[in-house]
């Protein structure tokens, strides 16, 4: 009797450290999560996300450009820019801007980027590279 008794014992005890273990694994998974969420934002890998559409490249090629005028107003003119790809990676973007010159008058600033996407998210400008920048 006495014997059945500690080979119960074991045995649920066996069984309840592997419970244990399942649910530490279950919590560190959850965590892990939690924190890519936070970080992130989303749970989608960044290494599938594709390539880039030309929205994403003309948002990216709009970051560029901002430094490089002398007024702080921007008018992109959003639906007239062009767009064309080298290769896979490195896209070109042609599109004007209008801004103020420093007397107050507008101006129109035509600009032609090239960019090299990195990968990672196509939204984050620490994933592309500027490799030329000029404007009319």
């Amino acid at each position: 009797m006495a014997k059945d008794y500690l080979a119960d014992k074991a045995t649920k005890k066996k069984k309840g450290n592997k419970a244990l273990w399942f649910l530490m694994v279950l919590i560190v998974l959850v965590v892990a999560m939690v924190v890519k969420i936070i970080l992130t934002g989303n749970l989608k890998p960044d290494s599938f996300s594709g390539l880039p559409s030309s929205d994403d490249a003309y948002t990216i090629a709009k970051g560029f450009v901002k430094p490089t005028l002398k007024s702080p107003t921007a008018d992109f003119h959003d639906s007239h820019y062009q767009f064309g790809k080298l290769s896979d990676s490195v896209y070109v973007i042609q599109s004007s801007v209008d801004s103020r010159d420093a007397s107050g008058e507008k101006i129109s600033v035509g600009f032609k980027v090239t960019l090299k996407y990195n990968g990672g998210q196509a939204d984050r400008e620490s994933n592309w590279t500027l490799i030329n920048l000029s404007q009319d």
